[in-house]
């Protein structure tokens, strides 16, 4: 009789089963079809891919070990629920979701963290950050099927920002058991993540196409059937593509706003992506001392002398808005926002008057003569309109700018070395919204780094070394509050000296056909969409308002 009862349940919940499962099909219909200007390296394989595939398309598929905070944007749970120091500041601990699985039924455990971390330090690795991660991870072990602990050779503060895609691509989580059964190879033609979408095809030069999953996902269970990223790389065939219905959604910039929003389209702004700034070169050598540039005032006039409100207006169509300081944004972490955002609202003021007294108290009542060195990051054409503006404001206080353009793959290697190219010059350049600010201080004004805008190893001024000090103690600091001091008196260091210097805070651009495409938000500071495509509903789910 019990094993009579058992069957009948068995064979009930079955049915129920059956009976779900064409309805839960059913409610994911349609092409959701993205039309992107770039495919990076288009690569599945996450550790031969930087960030822009990474948060782009693999996105689509690989879940990340700490993922975002969907309401204000940085650092949230991901892979891992939660995560926490040990007492020493030598290890963390992350403690992963029950019940997740990669695409082909494998259970996702602590063994596919270790391997996938590991993965991305080994030889094969392409990940920007292998190298800090090789001489900063101690080792990683398994603690339990759901729960890992990377121990580290010194405190790691920012080691869970560094492992989410908030950040950078190093947290993909990737399948242990499959790769080591199938080989890298056949994994790269069949790639298999934990995602809320599936792998189906990928053709270079043209396409990457997605299925979706069609059970439960912690990030959110599709609502379109099959997901299609289009490579178009000529902006206009991606608005016209949008226009007819062709695309559902394709990447803009504020250049194309107007036009796209005239043509009936729906114009996405994606606040707190960017930081479009000007930034002084080698001003601490010795053979720039009697420069212009060398003068910290003189630095300063020129900000005063920007009228950033008409360029938001003007240049970026009012789809920008005035900055915090450098590298810095209303969810950066363990940062006095308000109290900086006050402080930035005056002194990037515009004040002609000002500015052109400062240069006459400084010795430059004619004014003076600075080369400018004009350049955009791919996607970003608008930074070179961003440069003329801010060239022809700064002639109207008697400077006379001397305005060379740079392809971006020409510039960076202008940075290397001596940079003797650069020295004495401003530029233009941009820096991405990330919650973690001290990896961009680090990367502009660290004595090893590439920029060295304080100065190098064998030229650190007081303010250099005040910096070096100060970044050293950020980093090794476990309490909060002590933390948001340091990092506040970082942003101080590099705010008085006027090196760098932000012009506004830019955003991402999507322009969106609402018939094929319902009402969604963006992540804030996250300017691709990869893991906002499971939350986008169809048009008829929830119209746009209008």
């Amino acid at each position: 009789m019990l094993r009579h009862i058992v069957t009948t349940a068995a064979l009930a919940v079955a049915l129920v089963a059956a009976a779900m499962a064409p309805a839960q099909a059913q409610d994911q219909k349609g092409t959701l079809v993205f039309a992107v200007e770039s495919l990076g390296a288009q690569t599945l394989d996450p550790i031969l891919e930087g960030r822009p595939g990474n948060a782009v398309y693999q996105a689509a598929m690989y879940d990340s070990l700490v993922g975002f905070d969907f309401a204000k944007g940085g650092v949230g749970p991901g892979v891992a629920e939660r995560w926490e120091l040990s007492p020493d500041g030598l290890a963390w601990t992350f403690y992963l979701r029950p019940g997740q699985t990669f695409h082909n039924g494998d259970k996702l455990t602590a063994h596919d963290v270790k391997f996938s971390l590991e993965r991305q330090m080994g030889p094969g690795s392409l990940a920007a950050a292998a190298a800090t991660m090789r001489r900063t991870i101690k080792n990683i072990e398994v603690v339990d099927d759901l729960t890992v602990k990377v121990r580290t050779t010194s405190p790691q503060i920012g080691l869970p920002a560094g492992l989410s895609r908030a950040v950078a691509p190093e947290g993909a989580i990737m399948p242990k058991t499959y790769i080591e059964k199938v080989g890298e190879e056949e994994f790269r033609k069949k790639p298999i993540g934990s995602g809320p979408w599936k792998f189906v095809r990928n053709v270079p030069g043209d396409r990457i196409e997605f299925t979706a999953v069609t059970t439960p996902h912690w990030r959110g269970r599709p609502h379109f059937k099959d997901l299609h990223f289009l490579l178009v790389p000529e902006e206009s065939t991606r608005v016209a593509m949008v226009r007819t219905g062709e695309a559902g959604i394709a990447s803009i910039g504020p250049e194309t706003m107007l036009g796209a929003s005239r043509a009936g389209l729906e114009v996405l702004s994606v606040p707190g992506t960017m930081q479009a700034i000007f930034q002084f070169y080698g001003t601490w050598r010795p053979e720039v001392k009697d420069s212009p540039v060398a003068k910290v005032r003189v630095r300063q006039a020129l900000s005063l002398a920007i009228d950033r409100k008409q360029v938001i207006e003007h240049v970026m169509n009012g789809k920008a808005r005035m900055p915090h300081p450098f590298a810095t944004f209303g969810y950066t972490d363990f940062f006095s926002a308000e109290r900086w955002k006050k402080w930035a609202d005056e002194a990037y003021r515009y004040d002609p008057v000002l500015a052109k007294k400062i240069l006459a108290e400084e010795g430059y009542p004619n004014g003076f003569e600075l080369k400018f060195a004009n350049t955009a990051l791919p996607g970003t054409q608008f930074m070179i309109d961003i440069g003329t503006a801010i060239a022809d404001m700064w002639t109207k206080i008697g400077v006379k700018v001397t305005l060379k353009h740079y392809e971006w793959g020409s510039f960076p290697p202008l940075e290397r070395g001596d940079q003797a190219q650069l020295i004495g010059w401003a530029s233009m350049y941009r820096t991405a919204g990330r919650p973690d600010a001290p990896w961009r201080y680090n990367g502009g004004f660290s004595p090893e780094s590439t920029q060295r805008l304080f100065g190098d190893k064998d030229n650190c001024n007081e303010t250099c070394q005040e910096f070096v000090k100060t970044y050293r103690a950020l980093g090794s600091e476990l309490d909060r509050t002590k933390r948001t001091v340091l990092t506040d008196k970082m942003v101080e260091l590099v705010s008085n000296s006027w090196i760098v210097v932000p012009i506004l805070e830019g955003m991402g651009y999507y322009a969106i056909n609402t018939k094929k495409v319902g009402q969604f938000a963006p992540i804030a500071g996250r300017h691709e969409l990869g893991d906002v495509f499971e939350r986008i509903p169809r048009p008829e789910q929830k119209p746009w308002k209008k």
